[in-house]
């Protein structure tokens, strides 16, 4: 089993919240004060849907509605889809792909608690090809070297360890290479 990059340590934990009841225009202030794409809809803080540009602009402003006067609640995508802070980053790319949506609030005991969004995942991109590549590298000098150890992450159990060997192309620890 590889060991991925938690959702935790790529999202955005600064969320702006609105309330169902409020209108659509005080949450598109707080998009363009913010220069941000879209805003969590939450009763007693809990994520109820979510209100992004496009909603604004397909069911308010290209059907000539005034912002003023609609409801967040009438125009919010809702149910919501959430993941949790150790959700893998590769896992949260399949779910907004296979969903065709580009966030993903995170959500911690029922409460919100930061949010991803496509640009952090390109952003993160190139960590994760050095990663990939540095683990092809290690593998590559295993496969030549089986009896050396390195040091890294086990990908059984990911903790760190001093004495990682390759078996059946996994890097392992000492004691998950031994079950």
């Amino acid at each position: 089993m590889a060991v991925g990059v938690p959702v935790s340590d790529a999202m955005r934990k600064g969320v702006i919240t609105v309330s169902p009841d409020d209108t659509c225009d005080k949450a598109l202030r707080y998009m363009v004060d913010l220069d941000i794409g879209s805003v969590i809809v939450a009763e007693k803080k809990k994520p109820i849907g979510i209100l992004t540009d496009s909603n604004l602009l397909e069911r308010v402003f290209a059907k000539e509605k005034d912002p003023k006067k609609v409801k967040v609640k009438e125009v919010m995508s809702h149910p919501i889809r959430t993941i949790t802070p150790d959700t893998d980053v590769e896992e949260a790319m399949r779910i907004m792909r296979d969903l065709s949506i580009k966030r993903l609030p995170v959500v911690d005991d029922g409460k919100i608690v930061g949010i991803i969004t496509e640009t952090d995942l390109i952003t993160l991109s190139p960590a994760l090809f050095e990663i990939v590549s540095e683990r092809a590298k290690m593998r590559s000098e295993y496969s030549t070297q089986p009896e050396k150890r390195f040091s890294g992450i086990c990908e059984g159990c990911g903790e760190y360890s001093e004495s990682l060997r390759l078996v059946n192309g996994v890097l392992l620890c000492e004691e998950c290479a031994g079950e």
